[in-house]
Formats: structure tokens, sequence, C-alpha cells
């Protein structure tokens, strides 16, 4: 994986299994956002795409929230109900304040603005890699803290919110490649994964068949602040936590909201006592 001059790479070892690009040359329609492309597994497969023809706003990793007090940090078009998807004037973007990075861990401060470049958000953001030598993977730990600091309270929002059942999406949110790929979601309950995303599950196991053989990603996020499963499989294949599942959540004015998405990248089919144990294993680093 090469990388242009100053971009962060995360490393295990020699290996470069991430590459983190600040996305300020994004299209404006497209919320412009700083992503995380490619990322692959220990062995290169990479389980990331970007501008993908069914959706083009989606981009590798990234902090996808639809809607901040009516702007559009998302990208695309906007639910508008009852009619449906409408491109509207209304998208803002994630302008990267101050970067740290190594080997290991990516820290940022960020300032979401709107479409005039009014401030609406701080966001303080940390993203870490570690190698899981027992279990032949790595893991990937995403936390972001969006601060209400405009003297505002906010108000975050999704089509679900607008009035289109199912359709909940937006957060931190992981767009797989994998066209035409078999794609299988497990939930720690059991197989049955709601077709309509609102699990709320501690983890979210996605196995897909490549040519190559199969790869896993497990997606988790902590006990204590558990979020449903927006995922799909079908049509595309991407998952996250869903901020806004069926209705707004609110940040008070000077409060904070912590987001948080964990992962794990494996060269083979996890089972599902394998995924339990990794979940308890990602439970010992946080």
């Amino acid at each position: 994986m090469s990388a242009p001059d100053g971009e962060p790479v995360l490393r295990i070892g020699a290996r470069d299994v991430a590459r983190y690009a600040a996305g300020q040359d994004m299209a404006p329609t497209l919320s412009p956002r700083p992503y995380l492309h490619p990322v692959t597994t220990l062995d290169g497969v990479e389980l990331t795409e970007i501008l993908p023809e069914d959706h083009t706003h989606h981009y590798g990793v990234s902090n996808a929230v639809v809607e901040v007090n009516g702007t559009m940090f998302w990208g695309g078009k906007s639910y508008v109900h009852p009619t449906g998807y409408e491109m509207l004037d209304n998208h803002g973007r994630q302008v990267p304040v101050r970067t740290e990075s190594g080997d290991h861990r990516i820290a940022e401060q960020l300032e979401w603005v709107d479409g005039a470049g009014a401030h609406v958000l701080t966001e303080q953001r940390e993203i870490l890699a570690d190698l899981l030598p027992e279990h032949e993977a790595w893991a990937l730990r995403w936390h972001s803290q969006l601060i209400a600091d405009g003297g505002t309270d906010l108000a975050l929002g999704s089509p679900a919110t607008r009035g289109r059942v199912g359709a909940g999406y937006g957060g931190l949110f992981w767009r797989l490649s994998g066209e035409n790929v078999l794609t299988t979601a497990t939930v720690a309950d059991g197989p049955d994964v709601d077709p309509l995303g609102n699990d709320t599950s501690p983890w979210l196991l996605l196995v897909q068949e490549r040519s190559t053989g199969p790869v896993s990603l497990l997606l988790a996020q902590p006990r204590n602040s558990m979020l449903p499963w927006f995922v799909r499989t079908s049509g595309y294949v991407g998952a996250g936590p869903a901020v806004a599942w069926d209705a707004e959540r609110s940040i008070a004015a000077g409060e904070r909201l912590d987001l948080h998405l964990w992962a794990v990248l494996a060269d083979r089919a996890l089972t599902t006592a394998e995924a339990t144990a990794l979940y308890e294993r990602l439970e010992q680093l946080a």
C-alpha cells in the first residue's frame, strides 16, 4: 500500500494495513470528510472501497452522520418525505484542525462546518491499530467524541427520523468491498440478522467468500454504549452503529456524544465462538 506524502498510515509490523485520507478533495455534494481506505487484512485483502457506483458518497470507514441541525454530513441526496430522495444544497464538511499519527494511532481534532462554513460542532477522534497474534488477526478501534461547543443544542437525524422506515443509517460506517461476493451476517444472538437493521448486539460478524478464500470482518461496540446496527448485505455491503435509528439524538449545548466502532480483520471465516472470544479480547484492549 502506498500513501501520498503526509497521509497517515497504520501499520502492523512491516505491513501497511490502513491509509487515512483527509478527504478535502471530495466533491462538495459528497460531504467531504476524512476516511480510512484501503483497509486490509494482514494478507493484504482490501475490505473497504470508495466512490462505488451504487452510492458514490460511501467512503471506506468514516464518521458519516446523516444530518446535524439540518446539515448533511453523510453525502449525496437527502430523504424528503413522502416523495423520496432529492439533492439538496445542505452539505457540510469535516475539516481537520490538528492531526497526530504514528504506526498504531491516529488522533485528530476536526471542525464540522455547514455549507456556508459556519461552525456546527467539534470532534475529537482517535483510531488505534493492534495486532492480535493469538488470533492471526488485527484490530481497529475508532472513537469519536462529538462536542456541542457552538452554543446551541444539536439534533442528529437520519432518513428514518424523516419518515423512511428502516433507513436509520448514519454514524461510524464501514463500506465493504466485494461486489457480487457472497456475504453472510451474524450477530451475537444468532444468525438471523434483522434486514431492517435494528439488531442491538455487542458484535456483528460479516464473512465474505472471496476468490482467494474467505475473509471476515467482525464489527463491535462497547456494551455500555451500544446502538442498533445498520447492516446491508444485498445491493451493497456496509454496516455500522446507527446513531439516530428511529428518533433524533440530541446533544445539549456544552455536552458531548461518544461514538465507537471496533473491528477485527481476519483472513479466514471466523466462527461465532471465535467472534465471542475476539469481542472479549477487544474489551481487554479498551
